[in-house]
């Protein structure tokens, strides 16, 4: 049986991020990665679509950047990041945020 949907709020101008019962102040990339995320909550957004939107579509950069930046926010917030329930990877896409707002 599965777990029920994290309750998560979102202060994009504090960067502050509550995902049940864990809280975190984000920085400026890892605001504007849950930012985007959070706006389309349980909806898969591409790699490329996110690098665009937080690093700008000039980025030269590979995944690489993405991949740190989104463990360094399931370190933060999931319970256990090698088993994520809030930030989920979506194999051949990208990533999603489950949960509901709160």
């Amino acid at each position: 049986m599965s777990n029920p949907p994290h309750t998560i709020r979102f202060n994009a101008s504090t960067g502050s991020l509550t995902a049940g019962e864990r809280s975190a102040l984000l920085t400026g990339v890892e605001r504007k990665l849950v930012a985007m995320l959070f706006d389309r909550l349980g909806e898969a957004i591409s790699h490329q679509e996110i690098r665009d939107g937080v690093w700008g579509e000039n980025w030269a950069g590979g995944d690489e950047a993405l991949r740190v930046t989104v463990n360094r926010i399931r370190t933060k917030i999931e319970t256990n990041r090698r088993k994520p329930e809030i930030i989920v990877s979506v194999r051949g896409i990208g990533y999603r945020m489950l949960g509901t707002r709160g």
